[in-house]
């Protein structure tokens, strides 16, 4: 073991033995932590090499009348809240280019603010639109710990409007910001919001004031900033998206990374694009500015590098850059690394808007024309899970070295990084295979008595039919078999599995029932959300637990009698039953089981239980 990891050890075991409490803490109440100064965390954290790109030229002087309060502290200070607000207003006040929108206010007073820069005298969204150039839409603060985007914002702001050193942009592109997306959890700043980050000195909650992981919600929608963001896709129509964030686990050169919202096969005309014209077009003009691009991802073994990556790239429609994919709004998740310092990583996420809309201004019609050709494709089948590709394919991955070795304080082991590069060839491991893809539908028939589930189709932007009178239809409708609760509280829900079973029913709908047809611009999400089986399903998220059950049963005293005469008068009933009691020699014990097995198959249980109320109907 060289000097460098004894030391690190050695460390590490002083500031355990000095600061933590005797005993072994049975609970949170019992022992608290102690509270640490930031710069003792950050000697806790692995080493970041030096770093002085030449994007640091974007910085202004703390004395300059336009200097962001992270600038003025040398980048240890995050703007508070209303100090944001307020220097916005004071932005927008000062330069004609910029604009604000309220697009929410809160119980408690606060807005949900959408910045507009553009050289259009109009702002609203028919204008943009109509200005011919591409709108790219840039949302931050959405887990308000990695805050490095929102105040790249407020700088990029500031050069594209007062002080004019990238008001050319607008030239030929308009920008739309959303500066902090969970504002509750902005507002929650402590010096404790953050474990694995180099600075700053407070870091807001991860969650929304209701507990919520604003990034797994846009498929179902529960929460009003998600919703405000599905409307700005729905009226302002952007050609780009990116959702600015910081990295987990694991540590490696890159100090910019991201993934694009290919490799489902729902907008290939797109994704193609972006992999051959507009990434290396970003690596390029993010090198010259002296980053470290990469791509984004998730350790297969956060202990062990070789192991191998995991780039976001397929998770369903509750993340955001792949909800854009499901939209064919061509995207990218952000992912600036934890590790480096707090300077590297907002002037990292200013490189990265400035590369961007530098290049979608130059190349930003053909990429709209992809995807409107993805937009205009009826895809069959239509994949809604996807599995990983087999082979996997080979990829370099540049980490450090380090080394893994047995904390003699804590008694586990602890991985030591090193500021040494290591470069690797690694495991990609990619999700791009379609699973079990869904044969696209003509349309789905969905009765009026799920509101819920229609009011979110609506806020979506998916169009949907009010019947106006009764209808009878030959559909389809899934039977839930192996039905299970798998997670009773994943983001506030009840989420739910089980094991479709298609049906052929005959059912009439009535006047208000909706009808969904698939044969739209927003058709594949709409088939994501419906279809149990897709990865954030409505079922998935328990919109249908309630009828995942039954109301009816039956008494002993009339069951085994009735049962005695089905069992005397169907053959096939009486083998199934024999089968039954092979299989699970326990059954028989159970008179209660025994009754409900016969109970199920009786004319007396209820159709609908288990019954998925949608219907599908097909060409």
């Amino acid at each position: 073991m060289n000097a460098f990891y004894q030391w690190i050890i050695t460390l590490t075991g002083i500031i355990l033995m000095t600061f933590s409490p005797s005993g072994i803490a049975a609970s949170h109440s019992d022992h608290q932590a102690p509270n640490f100064s930031q710069q003792e965390l950050q000697s806790m954290l692995p080493p970041s090499p030096p770093w002085d790109g030449a994007s640091t030229r974007f910085i202004v002087d703390p004395e300059h009348l336009w200097a962001t309060p992270a600038e003025a502290s040398d980048f240890q200070e995050l703007a508070t809240y209303p100090q944001l607000v307020e220097w916005l207003h004071r932005l927008a006040s000062a330069s004609p280019d910029i604009e604000l929108v309220s697009l929410h206010q809160f119980p408690s007073g606060e807005h949900l603010w959408l910045v507009v820069a553009s050289r259009e005298t109009d702002k609203k969204p028919a204008s943009l639109k109509a200005s011919g150039k591409p709108t790219l839409l840039v949302q931050a603060g959405i887990h308000p710990g990695e805050s490095m985007g929102v105040q790249a914002g407020l700088m990029f702001l500031r050069d594209l409007s007062v002080r004019d050193t990238q008001r050319d942009l607008l030239k030929k592109a308009n920008f739309l910001f959303v500066p902090v997306l969970n504002v509750s959890g902005y507002l929650s700043q402590s010096p404790h919001g953050r474990i694995n980050q180099h600075g700053p000195n407070t870091s807001g909650n991860r969650a929304n004031n209701r507990w919520l992981n604003l990034n797994r919600d846009f498929g179902k929608l529960d929460t009003q900033e998600v919703r405000a963001m599905v409307d700005i896709m729905n009226h302002w129509q952007p050609d780009f998206f990116v959702d600015a964030h910081s990295t987990n686990g694991q540590n490696y050169q890159y100090d910019v990374t991201w993934c694009d919202n290919g490799a489902s096969g729902l907008s290939p005309h797109q994704y193609r694009w972006m992999r051959k014209h507009l990434q290396p077009a970003m690596e390029k003009k993010l090198k010259k500015l002296g980053h470290i691009p990469g791509p984004c991802i998730d350790a297969n073994d956060a202990m062990k590098p070789e192991a191998g990556f995991y780039p976001y790239l397929s998770d369903g429609a509750a993340y955001s850059n792949n909800y854009a994919d499901h939209r064919h709004l061509p995207a990218y998740l952000l992912e600036i690394h934890s590790l480096k310092p707090f300077k590297q990583r907002v002037l990292g996420a200013y490189s990265f808007y400035q590369s961007l809309l530098d290049t979608l201004g130059k190349k930003g019609m053909e990429l709209r024309a992809k995807a409107k050709q993805d937009r205009q494709a009826r895809i069959d089948p239509v994949p809604v899970t996807w599995d990983y590709d087999d082979p996997a394919p080979q990829a370099e991955f540049k980490s450090f070295e380090y080394q893994v070795v047995k904390n003699p304080s804590v008694g586990i082991e602890q991985i030591i990084w090193s500021d040494t590069v290591a470069n690797l060839q690694v495991e990609k491991s990619v999700r791009s295979t379609p699973l079990n893809p869904i044969k696209r539908p003509r349309a789905y028939y969905i009765p009026s008595s799920w509101h819920e589930v229609i009011r979110r189709l609506k806020a979506h932007g998916i169009h949907t039919e009010t019947l106006t009178e009764e209808v009878t239809r030959e559909v389809v409708r899934y039977r839930m078999t192996h039905f299970e609760i798998t997670n009773p509280n994943r983001e506030g829900r009840a989420t739910a599995n089980a094991t479709p079973v298609p049906e052929n029913h005959r059912v009439t709908y009535r006047k208000g029932d909706v009808r969904v047809n698939t044969d739209q611009p927003l058709g594949n999400l709409a088939i994501a959300l419906l279809e149990p089986t897709g990865e954030s399903s409505f079922f998935y998220w328990g919109f249908f637990n309630s009828q995942m059950t039954t109301h009816a049963y039956g008494a002993n005293y009339i069951v085994t009698p009735y049962a005695e005469r089905m069992l005397a008068s169907d053959p096939d009933l009486k083998k199934a039953y024999e089968e039954q009691q092979a299989q699970d020699p326990d059954f028989i014990k159970d008179s209660g089981a025994v009754i409900n097995w016969f109970f199920e198959r009786m004319p007396f249980y209820e159709e609908e239980a288990f019954l998925l109320p949608i219907g599908i109907e097909h060409f």
